[in-house]
């Protein structure tokens, strides 16, 4: 079982706070390929999505360059893990070691993503190199933006048109004002499973962090649980199996129709009126990510992401919020799916990969006709 109270370390990847290079010049200030930049972006658009919540190009290249420096007979990397600083503890040194290897498997599924990019790492132009990775980025985090927007307004519009427990007064679809822990519904969604929202005096212990109720150190959280509950006996029962979930995925990677569906009879028959109209005929960002109808343990994570952010009362993206880091939930959930190697731990991934499987693309294709 991954361990949901790791000690926060900075946020890595790309500072979001600078500007994106001038696609008119290159770093030496020649003319460059517009059209090459559109389509870099166009490119960088699934890597968020598919690959890595807040890594860079840079990052995962540089990791894939000291892997192959280690698998050398003569190589002077030596094994895994002696470059590591000695004064480090052993839990340290683990974390480290687990994050070089999820950055090499990031690397792995980014160049199946842009095949194209393993040309361009070979590119003796450092700036034109690092132009393309900005532009990459530059698509990727557009993309971020967008999924942000719609997981917002759509997760707002599903809570207010439950015909139980539906906030009042609704939430806001256009800002996430008036949501986290003050709020009655998504407070009770964001809390641990750990915690009876229900007691009052737990409740506002958890709203003013006070006694070491912390909200934003438990990574099994109700909004992630089959029917919102969990147990805090047994917190892997029904994780990832919430209905908010699924249809927070389905928000971003097949239509806004399959997640309005009705799956658990949530939906009143006002809000059901509303949408019955033609589906429409765009291929679905599943469909140009090519997912072939499956889901991997990464877009579940970064679905997740998405849902407990939209959630919370945060003005924009940022990757820690409250305390709460999302690069290290959004690894603590993809460590669910792979950190148990044992015959039990790969038959629950796989039974559970098959019920996302199941209920994910059913619900597509019956929206889709």
């Amino acid at each position: 079982m991954p361990s949901s109270n790791r000690s926060h370390s900075p946020a890595r990847g790309e500072d979001e706070s600078t500007p994106p290079p001038n696609p008119e010049q290159d770093h030496q200030g020649s003319t460059i390929d517009i059209a090459g930049i559109k389509l870099a972006r166009r490119s960088g658009r699934g890597i968020r999505r598919l690959v890595t919540l807040c890594g860079t190009i840079t990052q995962l290249v540089a990791e894939y360059d000291r892997h192959l420096l280690e698998s050398e007979p003569d190589g002077d990397g030596g094994d895994e893990g002696e470059d590591v600083d000695e004064h480090l503890t052993a839990e340290n040194r683990e974390e480290i070691k687990r994050r070089r290897n999820r950055d090499y498997q990031s690397y792995l599924e980014l160049i199946k993503l842009i095949p194209a990019l393993k040309a361009r790492i070979a590119d003796p132009c450092e700036g034109s190199r690092m132009l393309y990775y900005a532009q990459l980025l530059d698509g990727a985090n557009n993309a971020r933006s967008d999924d942000l927007s719609r997981a917002k307004s759509g997760i707002a519009s599903l809570l207010n048109n439950r015909t139980n427990g539906a906030p009042n007064p609704p939430l806001d679809l256009d800002t996430r004002d008036g949501r986290g822990l003050q709020n009655d519904v998504t407070g009770r969604l964001l809390c641990p499973v750990v915690y009876d929202w229900d007691d009052s005096v737990i409740r506002d212990k958890l709203r003013d962090g006070i006694d070491d109720h912390n909200a934003f150190d438990d990574y099994w959280v109700r909004c992630l649980y089959e029917g919102e509950t969990g147990d805090p006996e047994d917190v892997e029962k029904g994780f990832l199996k919430s209905n908010l979930l699924v249809k927070t995925f389905q928000m971003i990677f097949t239509s806004p129709s399959s997640a309005r569906g009705n799956l658990d009879g949530e939906e009143s028959p006002e809000a059901q009126g509303r949408r019955r109209k033609s589906p429409s005929k765009r291929p679905s960002v599943a469909a140009k990510l090519r997912m072939n109808g499956q889901v991997t343990a990464h877009v579940i994570a970064y679905a997740a992401v998405r849902l407990h952010f939209s959630l919370n009362d945060a003005t924009h993206w940022i990757s820690d919020y409250n305390g709460f880091n999302y690069e290290e939930f959004y690894e603590f959930i993809i460590d669910f799916f792979e950190e148990d190697q044992t015959p039990e731990g790969k038959a629950a991934t796989n039974e559970l990969f098959n019920w996302w499987n199941q209920y994910v693309w059913f619900s597509f294709y019956i929206s889709h006709g």
